[in-house]
């Protein structure tokens, strides 16, 4: 981001997708926070559209472990939310 008008297209941009409630970009500091629905958007989705939109994520070393570890949590989330709980009183299947 190199202007603050560039806040304003990734915002729109952004908040195009499915289940996003809330982004807000920084050019001065290029990053970009967003809050979204995992039931309707993945953060591949996000990185995608960035680099559509002509805003790629920065390909330096730190920054894709941290998109790996992104990527890593978020799939622990979405298998947390399809996971069905045991009863208490009825012991889990296999057992």
């Amino acid at each position: 981001m190199v202007c603050p008008e560039c806040e304003n297209i990734i915002a729109e941009g952004l908040s195009a997708l499915d289940g996003v409630s809330t982004v807000k970009a920084q050019w001065e500091k290029g990053l970009v926070e967003i809050s979204y629905d995992l039931n309707q958007t993945r953060f591949e989705e996000v990185e995608a559209l960035l680099s559509e939109i002509g805003y790629p994520p920065d390909d330096g070393f730190i920054a894709r472990k941290k998109r790996d570890w992104t990527r890593f949590t978020e799939q622990n989330e979405v298998d947390n939310l399809k996971h069905v709980g045991h009863c208490c009183s009825k012991p889990p299947v296999g057992a």
